[in-house]
Parts: structure tokens; sequence; C-alpha cells
């Protein structure tokens, strides 16, 4: 129920008495769902830590908060050195704010489009999940629903207390289908529908192993206080949250190489079936020995008696070699086979000796129930999650096309670089007609041509990376490379080009 109005009724009138007064000190993010605000006045400090995960979206505040060294951005600077004013819940919304006076932070606590919204004279100005961008267009004084409670406004609501209040959410829907309510006669409903109004506005905080908080199912543990409920569920949720997430990767991780190896035993056992279904090399040397007195160098095939099978056999000669030296490569073979056999023999008992491991590691990962134990568990084991090394520097895109390679230079410099340096005088480049763009470059293939379908889907990459993207068509030139070279002192990304073709192509991206 945190998410509920309800609930957030409750949260503002508490923060308005931690935060009037004190100064917006700092507000940042260092992680990528995470918004962080820090008020003091030279006495004391006061933390939000607002986590907008779209599968978490939860509010804690925390005594301390100490902001990491890098990785971290500033955000609503315009806010910074602001006094709190005052804060308030948006009248049967989901969504309440912490004042500024003029000025405003709004929490949109909308689970998966949860937000945080800068709004100045009842405009929003800025977004923390920018990629919410119909969020702009919300008006702030409009997220206050006037609702009349009265008898006469429930009765046209059909006595349904959902239908006349929708913020009252799921949790209060199930309440009332649990407790009978549906069921009552008509003019019993208005005195249980003000009944529940009361308890919603004084009822304890129910804490809910789940977790859950909830303002109507009682539990034992409970508080009056929204900003402890707040903390509690916050604590019991993201950590339940992320470790279940640790573990379920740590878990596919193993899945995978399981899957892996798998296949691999399938297809070497297929290999190897068919290795030791074939004729045995060794099998044919022998007949060849057998006959050296009848054969003479310089012969393709000969058919002979296989003495193995009584019957003719056709046996396929090096006409190069004497038959002596046909039946000594046969020898070779025979021996490279059993080696060969040998070696996917083990391979398979390898793989099988790994599935088991594997599978054993799964087992026991699976009954882990806390995070301390699971990071020791996978370190000791080599299989925690390993730093991402940092990518090495690269002056372009790249993409695959139907198996083509397809190079995107990343600006103007970067141009130069992937087309002087990067490039081969073989393969083909790009560039859109006579405006500003990137540089494409498509590797060659030794002995093939290059596509149409190719060149018109990097022509048309070339397209949406100029100036030209917003036109419906746009030409652009074409030529191998080598005849692309750049003057002395020419500014970055601009070159001569000498035998080119044109096509004209539809702006469009490329999938990476």
């Amino acid at each position: 129920m945190f998410h509920n109005y309800f609930f957030l009724k409750r949260l503002a009138p508490e923060l308005e008495h931690e935060l009037k007064g004190l100064i917006l000190l700092e507000c940042f993010s260092q992680n990528k769902d995470e918004l962080i605000l820090g008020f003091g006045d030279g006495e004391r400090v006061f933390y939000i830590r607002a986590n907008l995960d779209p599968n978490v979206s939860l509010l804690s505040f925390p005594e301390e908060f100490a902001r990491a060294g890098k990785n971290s951005v500033d955000l609503f600077s315009e806010l910074l050195d602001k006094v709190v004013t005052g804060a308030s819940v948006f009248e049967y919304e989901r969504s309440f704010q912490i004042e500024f006076g003029e000025d405003a932070l709004i929490f949109k606590m909308h689970a998966r489009r949860a937000n945080v919204l800068y709004a100045r004279k009842n405009e929003i100005i800025n977004l923390f999940r920018k990629n919410l961008s119909p969020d702009f267009e919300i008006i702030p004084a409009e997220l206050n629903k006037k609702i009349g409670i009265s008898q006469e406004n429930f009765s046209k609501h059909g006595h349904d207390p959902i239908q006349l209040i929708p913020a009252l959410g799921k949790e209060v829907k199930i309440h009332l289908e649990a407790t009978g309510f549906y069921e009552i006669r008509e003019q019993e409903k208005w005195n249980h529908f003000k009944s529940l109004l009361e308890q919603l506005d004084t009822n304890p905080i129910y804490l809910h192993e789940g977790p859950a908080i909830s303002l109507i199912k009682e539990s034992l543990e409970k508080t009056d206080e929204a900003i402890t409920a707040t903390n509690w569920l916050y604590e019991k949720t993201v950590k339940g949250f992320y470790f279940e997430k640790e573990k379920s990767q740590a878990i596919n991780k193993l899945k995978q190489k399981i899957k892996k190896s798998e296949s691999y035993i399938s297809k070497t056992k297929s290999k190897l079936q068919q290795i030791e279904n074939a004729r045995s090399p060794e099998e044919i040397a022998n007949i060849l020995m057998a006959n050296l007195n009848s054969l003479q160098t310089g012969l393709s095939k000969a058919v002979l008696h296989d003495f193995y099978n009584d019957a003719p056999i056709e046996i396929k000669l090096n006409r190069e070699l004497s038959p002596q030296k046909n039946a000594e490569n046969l020898y070779r073979k025979a021996k490279n086979r059993h080696q060969e056999i040998d070696a996917l023999k083990e391979n398979i008992a390898a793989k099988e000796k790994l599935i088991d491991k594997l599978s054993r590691q799964v087992l026991h990962i699976d009954e882990i129930s806390d995070t301390k134990e699971l990071r020791k568990y996978l370190k000791d084991h080599g299989l925690a999650q390993k730093e991402k090394v940092k990518e090495e520097h690269l002056p372009y895109h790249e993409f695959e096309v139907d198996g083509w390679h397809i190079l995107l230079g990343k600006h103007a410099k970067a141009n130069d670089e992937l087309t002087l340096k990067v490039a081969n005088k073989n393969d083909l480049w790009l560039h859109a007609k006579d405006v500003a763009g990137s540089h494409v470059v498509v590797r060659q293939k030794p002995g093939q041509n290059f596509p149409k379908h190719i060149i018109e889907k990097a022509a048309a990459l070339a397209a949406a990376n100029s100036k030209r993207k917003t036109d419906t068509l746009c030409p652009v030139i074409y030529t191998q490379k080598k005849f692309v070279r750049k003057m002395k002192g020419a500014p970055a990304g601009q070159v001569i080009v000498e035998k080119e073709e044109v096509v004209m192509v539809e702006p469009k991206q490329v999938s990476a």
C-alpha cells in the first residue's frame, strides 16, 4: 500500500515536519534509477533516497549517506541552496511534493512509471527519468482530484467506494470483497464506507512479511510513523530484490554453462559415432599392403579383394605416390583417428564431470538465503561477477548486417581515423552527398562483390547520420576507400573522393 494516496497522506506531514526550514545542500544520482537529496541547516541533516527502478520504486530516509567519489552526477542544480517551505500530498493522487517557494519537487509514485519532477510556477521544467517524457505535460495544480465525499455523491457512484475514489486502490477493493461489503444493503454501505475512510486515516501502519505495509490488514508488527514504515519496507524490499536478482543471475549463468556443455556433448558424441562407424583407414592400408605386388605408381584408384568382408573394394589412391606411400598415409590417418577418438572421449568425460560440478553449484546457491553467504560462495568458487574491462576506444560504432561488417564514424576526427587508418583500400566507403555527416565503411570480403542491399543499408546509415537525416530521400556517394584521399591541412572529416557512384536512399539506422 506504499504507493497509495492514504499512505502518502500520512507521509507528507512527517516530511514537512522534518524538512521545513532546511536547505537543499545536494541533489545527485550515482545509480541509473536512484536519486539522492541531502538537506541541512548546519545543525542537522536529512536524506531522501528515491529508488525509481521500475521493479522497485520506493523511498527511504537514511540517517547518513556517503556520496561516491566518482560516477555520480549533480541534478536539479537550480534548487540547490533553496529553503524547503513545506511538503504536501496531492489530493486523492499517488504523488506528493516538497516545496521551495514557487518551485517544487514532485514525487510521482506510480510504480513502474515512478518519477521525480521539477516544477516551477505550475509547469514541469525537468524530469529525473527523462524517458518518461509524457510527464512534461503534467500540470501540477491538476493533480489534485476534487472528490465530494457525501452520501448523495456516494449514491451517484453506485454505492461503490472504488468508483467514487479510485485512489483507494486494489488492496481496499480486495478488503471490501473479502468482508462482504458488496453483499450488504445499500443503506448500510454509506456507514461502512465512512468507517473505512476513518480506518485509513487513523489505523496504525501494519508491517507484513512479504514484505508489505497496510492500513487495513492487521498484523502484530506495526507503527504509527510513516517514515519508519517507509524505511522498513525499503530495507526489506530492496535487500530481498537485489539478493534474489544476484542469486538468479548466478544460477542462470551456471545453467547456461550446463546447456552449452550438454550441447557440446551431443555434437561430440555424434561426431564420435560418425568416426567409429566409418571404415578404418588401417583396414584399407592392410588391403593395399596385401596387394603391393599387383599395384604400380600412377594409379588414381584400384579395385582389390577386401579380405575383411570377402568382397571387392575400390580404393582411391594418390597417383603421385607409390602404393606403399599411399598405405603409409592411411596408417598415419588411422593413428590420428585413434588419437581423435581418444581426445573426443576425454572431452566428453570432462564435460560430463563439469556438468555434475555445475549442477551441484546450482543446488547449493539455490539454498543460500543470505547476501553475504552468497557473495562469499561465488567468490570462493570463482563465480563472482568480474568488473567490466574498460572498452578499447574505437573511433567507430560497429554493426553487422547479413554477415557484412559496417563501421560508422563517431565524429569528425573519428571519421579521419576510420577512413585513413582503419579502412582497407578495397573496403567500400560511403558518405551523404554534399553535407556534413559520418563516414561509413563496409568491410570487403575477399572474392565477393558488395551486394546491392548491403550498399543500400550502409547508405541509409550514412544518410541517417548526416545533416540530411530528416529528408525523405538522401543522395549518398560510395566508392572503394582507395579512391578517397585527404588534402593536407583540410578540416577534420573533410576528404576528396574520386570515381564515386550515387544511390538514393531513405535515411534509416540499423540495429547493432
